[in-house]
């Protein structure tokens, strides 16, 4: 079986892309030079530069292909790349599987796939387009949207703000919390994640559908901000949602300040996905940028 995929050389695709060759799936990867060509193709991808000249169209790959995955949505690309390929996908029963974010449904600690959407400006954008590919009734159109938290793991995502931005000025290290901490971060390994999308990507039959992906840690931003200090002997300083928009800028801190805990229960039942990974925290408190064990980096069991 076959698989067009793209963002393979980004956090969440490349973790997509090692999962699906070890599930022994053909994968094209569409990629913008020839270093990430290089990149896919040494990790067993078939790279396809969609800036060169090709008797093959992107909607030709697609229709080549058993399913697309579309890990690098993008607010200024997603019109165009939806418009190429979805020519390829019609009335062939073929899965779109579209990257979207649990940020979409705001606020909240018992989030499903039906709670209502709630989108902070920031991802206003992902919600729409989301909601334009489930409401479109073209023939033999198959969307699913993946809707995860956030995505941590191998030292990078979005948590390494816990190592990135410790200062170092003072005698002490200081690390300045997100907000006061108290809000709740929904996340998942990227590992974990990239299990879903293989689920997803090998079920037998496709209906138009959202999968949350998150686990089940129930963490602060305050829990975590500690264990990341505890492994650089460093203090958390709190601080107000107005220095967080100041320091982060307002479109980061509108989706980071949320608080978010939700149940990935439709995956885990329809599809039989778990989530195995080490907690978040706990990478933190292992250093997070040298956890051990991990063979993406060379750590020492």
């Amino acid at each position: 079986m076959s698989v067009l995929l793209t963002g393979a050389t980004g956090f969440i695709g490349q973790a997509v892309l090692t999962a699906l060759v070890a599930a022994g799936y053909r994968v094209t990867a569409l990629v913008d030079d020839q270093d990430d060509a290089d990149q896919v193709r040494a990790a067993g991808a078939d790279p396809f530069l969609a800036s060169e000249e090709d008797t093959r169209t992107i909607s030709e790959l697609a229709l080549e292909s058993d399913g697309v995955i579309h890990t690098a949505t993008s607010r200024a690309d997603d019109a165009d790349f939806i418009a190429a390929v979805m020519p390829g996908l019609l009335t062939s029963d073929k899965p779109f599987v579209y990257t979207s974010s649990l940020w979409t449904y705001g606020s909240g600690l018992d989030l499903t796939e039906e709670s209502p959407a709630a989108p902070p400006a920031a991802v206003a954008w992902m919600d729409e387009t989301a909601r334009r590919l489930l409401a479109d009734d073209s023939e033999g159109m198959r969307v699913v949207v993946v809707a995860p938290g956030i995505v941590y793991g191998h030292g990078q995502g979005i948590p390494r703000r816990f190592v990135d931005d410790l200062d170092r000025s003072g005698q002490e290290p200081v690390l300045p919390s997100i907000g006061d901490g108290s809000q709740h971060w929904a996340t998942v390994h990227v590992d974990d994640l990239a299990d879903l999308y293989v689920r997803i990507i090998g079920a037998e039959s496709h209906q138009k559908d959202v999968y949350i992906a998150a686990s089940e840690a129930d963490e602060t931003v305050a829990e975590l901000a500690a264990a990341a200090a505890s492994a650089a002997g460093a203090t958390v300083r709190a601080e107000s949602a107005e220095e967080t928009g100041e320091r982060l800028g307002a479109a980061l801190a509108g989706v980071l300040l949320l608080d978010q805990h939700a149940r990935a229960d439709r995956a885990k039942d329809r599809l039989g996905w778990r989530t195995t990974r080490p907690a978040l925290r706990d990478e933190l408190r292992a250093g997070y940028l040298d956890v051990p064990g991990d063979p993406l980096l060379g750590s020492p069991a």
